[in-house]
């Protein structure tokens, strides 16, 4: 899947970059984006099949910190390809990087499912397992508040940049230094998160980033409908839910697949699914209540954010991660 994946990315990266319309663009966009995705789905279930507990978390807050931080980083690494060079360039670079992963992972990276467990999986099974997890009490809860976390993130990157250049008067290029310090909180959260876990449990690191993630921007919202938030609090409280937000992608993530180490792959599709349609939900609401002002934006990451906090403080029962049998490693 790994080796369909990254074809497909390259595919559609020189499709995209060769293209000369809009429309021709789109089908690239959308074969590069399928290859993506399953890039992003495997990555995490090729963790669930050899880890579980803290070593799993440890590992998994590796690749949610790489996928938190890619929608901050990539628009800065853009910019200045652009700034360099053409639009096509990025996508030459795209298809450059996905070849070199595709080298790399056939020398380097082992097959992680178990032969007995491909033998009897079938395509027409996920169908199954989705319904099944969309029930299940040890899935939907983490992968609930995760979705709803992602959903204020997403509107903060599509409502950010209004914000902070057109109301406080940043430069294009002080814009990205601010977004840049947002992906070293977000860093920070996913990597303490994952070390506090033998201490406190999961759970509850979730349960108090989350918590911290609601309480930031609900303040922040606060304060902007009160006496208007000055550029530093902004920032500053941005950078707390960013650190919070990277605590609960870690943490979410590992208890959504923990119960479902047979089907990790699923699981892992599903929580994505519901993160990034949740995060379309977010940009959409920013671009249909904009007024001007930074107070659709924050009234929507303060909602997003209160959701997501209930979900974590009702729903996560009291169970504590355990090695599952069909893991090789602890």
């Amino acid at each position: 899947m790994v080796y369909i994946a990254l074809a497909l990315f390259i595919l559609g990266s020189l499709g995209t970059m060769l293209s000369q319309s809009v429309n021709s663009m789109l089908v690239w966009r959308l074969i590069q984006g399928l290859g993506g995705s399953v890039g992003m789905v495997t990555s995490m279930a090729m963790v669930r099949d050899l880890y579980t507990g803290e070593t799993a978390a440890k590992l998994l807050a590796i690749i949610m910190m790489i996928t938190g931080l890619a929608p901050i980083v990539a628009p800065i690494v853009g910019s200045l390809i652009i700034l360099l060079s053409g639009w096509r360039v990025i996508f030459a670079f795209f298809a450059a990087f996905g070849l070199f992963s595709l080298i790399y992972i056939r020398f380097a990276v082992p097959e992680t499912r178990m032969e007995e467990l491909r033998r009897h999986s079938r395509p027409g099974h996920a169908l199954i397992h989705y319904a099944r997890l969309l029930k299940s009490p040890h899935f939907i809860p983490f992968a609930g508040t995760l979705a709803l976390a992602q959903g204020g993130f997403f509107a903060y990157i599509g409502g950010s940049s209004s914000i902070f250049i057109n109301l406080k008067g940043l430069s294009p290029q002080m814009f990205s230094v601010a977004f840049g310090l947002n992906a070293i909180g977000m860093a920070i959260g996913a990597q303490g998160g994952a070390r506090l876990i033998g201490a406190l449990g999961a759970r509850n690191v979730a349960r108090i980033g989350a918590s911290a993630y609601a309480l930031s921007l609900i303040v922040l919202l606060g304060i902007e409908l009160t006496i208007g938030a000055e550029l530093w609090v902004m920032m500053g409280l941005l950078f707390v839910a960013m650190t919070a937000l990277g605590a609960i992608l870690t943490n979410c993530n590992m208890l959504a697949m923990d119960a479902h180490g047979q089907i990790a792959g699923v699981a892992a599709a599903l929580t994505g699914a519901l993160g990034f349609g949740l995060g379309a939900l977010g940009t959409g609401l920013v671009s249909a209540f904009a007024d001007g002002t930074a107070i659709p934006l924050f009234v929507i990451m303060a909602g997003f954010g209160s959701l997501a906090a209930i979900v974590a403080l009702t729903g996560f029962g009291n169970d504590t991660l355990h090695p599952r049998p069909h893991a090789r490693h602890e």
